[in-house]
């Protein structure tokens, strides 16, 4: 049994068992090898099972799991009765794929009873549904193996192939998804154990191993499916990430009718799930706070919009410890699989002087939901003694003595805006904008100090970014002019250590900035270069990274490095840096390396992309250790060989994405 993977010669399948994880907005490749399908030490504690994803067509059924993907796991629990390791021990190991579960079992048994000896499967749902089957191998040559519910109802479809060894048998098993009815939309945030019945005498089982304790749901092990152990091979891995979630959900948020998990790691915001990113890859988000500081206090998912589709509802805190100001962020992913803001409010401030929380409340709108936000309480500020700067990024903070009693968000196209507004009478000398003067004499005190002109505010967003980021280097590697975003008045693009920052007179109100940390280079040297120009035709210039990827390469490659050179393409949509584009064009092992060729050609209005084979130094077709990819790999679009007919491909912008 192989994994799904392209042999040794595919790009991007840098070893047998390698997985791409391809995290967006940053698109990070994380390139790493499997275990060899070699015993491992007993499953300790919690420690989860590791479930790959595999292509159908290379499985081969026929009872010895010779070649399968994943180590064979100890099932080292006596879970009934007290055999030795000669009359009962066993291990085994689960995979996948988009319909069909698969198990493979070595069991040691001294008798081997078809029909009575059986390996039971369990997995665990969240939520903590159970539900489980049990493969029974067959009398060799007499009678053929079943899967059968409990109950005793064969399971339709499903097949198991056993082989007697001296000492007892293996076998390997063939499972529809069908036969798990939570599967039907949950594939991800699983349980799973294996248990070994042995029937020495009479038929009744005498003796029980185990992967768990018991079949209980808080017994099971995590089951870790393929985008599960990317990102433990590759966010977790790199970030040094050991601690548990501080938010782990399952939920529907984008693509098909599956369901999604949605995770908090630290500071990192993180979506997978098997209809996902083709159920190999992963997204993860940089939120900038430290959730495990309290520095996002919610995050829940809820369909808003009535797509049927739930939205991400994060509320975030800037600041430190007591003294914060909070904003409340609806995050939608739809049937893509980068999220967009689709509603944003300050809802909260906090300081050693006092606190307003506002009332946020989600009312039926027909079909969908409409967004209710109200001052809420004060506490130890009132009128008086409030003295905080107004949020300009976000709507504001609503206070309790303003004019403003209430407003409401309607879904509007694609995002939320403010339908109504409710007024009421603000207490004597509050202003609604802002903060009050203590006394009166300070209102009629020394005057104010001259506006900041359009420069000297800029250069306040850069060294708020600065600060921010806690960004070490002086002085940006890139810094150009262009007109990225909304507005004349062309933007300021940076590339800060490995973070694409976007600031302009016009953008955010002259106030605010946007960045994207490009976390797939794994340093900033890695970035050769960043150009601005418009590529859509829409009169906005798009931003065109070019920089190398790096990842150890496999023995069977020649070992040392891989280096993949690749093209990023971003686009500044409202008040968010989007990734829109990405591509190999290089890929080298030490002086070994082959170029393809990516040009920009005019195509009406627009600036099309256009991929070509090149040409290869010191490999041939023969040496080539990696084969032509039909189609994207780690998000990236493949590299066009010199060699086997690679006809060139052009990309045009369709209004959503660069479409062949």
């Amino acid at each position: 049994m192989r994994r799904r993977t392209p042999n040794l010669r595919a790009p991007g399948a840098l070893a047998l068992g390698s997985r791409l994880a391809a995290l967006a907005p940053a698109s990070l490749v994380a390139l790493v090898a499997l275990s060899a399908a070699a015993p491992s030490p007993a499953l300790a504690a919690g420690a989860p099972l590791a479930a790959p994803l595999v292509e159908s067509k290379w499985l081969k059924l026929d009872g010895v799991p010779k070649e399968w993907p994943v180590a064979l796991v100890p099932l080292g629990n006596r879970v009934q009765g007290k055999p030795s390791k000669a009359d009962l021990s066993a291990q085994a190991a689960l995979a996948y794929d988009d319909a069909r579960v698969y198990v493979a079992a070595d069991v040691t048994d001294d008798a081997l009873r078809g029909g009575a000896d059986h390996v039971k499967l369990v997995l665990g749902f969240p939520g903590g549904r159970v539900q489980e089957v049990s493969l029974y191998p067959g009398e060799p040559g007499k009678t053929a193996g079943s899967v059968k519910l409990p109950g005793g109802k064969a399971v339709a479809g499903a097949k198991v192939v056993e082989a007697p060894r001296s000492g007892g048998y293996t076998l390997e098993a063939s499972i529809p998804w069908s036969a798990f009815p939570e599967a039907a939309t949950t594939r991800v945030g699983l349980r799973a154990g294996f248990f070994v019945h042995d029937a020495d005498g009479g038929g009744g089982v005498d003796a029980v191993v185990g992967s768990a304790a018991s079949e209980a749901y808080g017994s099971l092990s995590p089951l870790a499916t393929e985008p599960e152990l990317a990102l433990t091979d590759g966010l977790l891995r790199s970030k040094g990430i050991r601690g548990a979630a501080s938010y782990d959900l399952v939920a529907d948020v984008a693509g098909d009718a599956m369901r999604e998990r949605v995770i908090v790691h630290e500071r990192y915001l993180i979506v997978l799930g098997p209809g996902f990113r083709k159920g190999a890859q992963y997204y993860f988000e940089d939120l900038g706070v430290e959730a495990s500081q309290g520095m996002l206090p919610s995050l829940t998912a809820r369909d808003l919009t009535g797509d049927g589709q739930a939205e991400l509802i994060l509320r975030k805190r800037s600041g430190s410890g007591a003294k914060y100001r909070e904003v409340m962020h609806v995050l939608q992913f739809g049937g893509g699989d980068t999220p967009k803001p689709i509603f944003q409010h300050e809802i909260a401030i906090a300081t050693e002087k006092g606190s307003v929380v506002n009332d946020v409340e989600f009312v039926p709108d027909g079909a969908k939901m409409a967004i209710r936000v109200e001052p809420g309480k004060a506490t130890r500020y009132d009128a008086s003694n409030y003295a905080e700067g107004v949020e300009t990024t976000y709507d504001p903070l609503l206070l309790p003595w303003g004019s403003i009693k209430s407003q409401l968000y309607r879904l509007t196209g694609a995002v939320f805006t403010k339908a109504s507004e409710q007024k009421q009478a603000a207490a004597a000398g509050a202003r609604a904008d802002g903060p009050r003067p203590a006394k009166a004499e300070e209102a009629r005190g020394p005057a104010k100090p001259p506006a900041l002109s359009p420069a000297e505010m800029l250069d306040k967003v850069y060294a708020l970014y600065r600060r921010d980021r806690g960004a070490s280097s002086s002085k940006p590697r890139f810094d150009l002019g262009a007109d990225v975003a909304s507005g004349r008045e062309p933007e300021r693009v940076l590339l800060h250590d490995r973070d694409l920052v976007v600031f302009g007179k016009g953008f955010r109100g002259g106030t605010g900035y946007a960045f994207m940390t490009l976390a797939q280079f794994a340093s900033p040297a890695d970035i050769r270069s960043v150009s601005a120009r418009d590529l859509t035709g829409d009169g906005k210039a798009e931003v065109i990274v070019h920089g190398t990827v790096r990842a150890a390469a496999p023995k069977e490659a020649g070992g040392g490095t891989v280096d993949r050179d690749v093209v990023l393409i971003f686009r500044v949509e409202g008040e968010s840096i989007q990734r829109i584009f990405a591509a190999e064009v290089a890929r080298s092992i030490g002086d070994k390396k082959v170029s393809g060729e990516l040009k920009f050609v005019r195509v009406g209005d627009k600036v099309g992309i256009e991929l070509a084979p090149g040409r290869a130094g010191e490999w041939t077709e023969q040496t080539y250790p990696f084969n032509q990819d039909k189609g994207p790999v780690g998000g990236f679009e493949p590299l066009l060989l010199p060699w086997g007919g690679a006809q060139p491909v052009r990309y045009v912008w369709n209004g959503s994405i660069f479409a062949r």
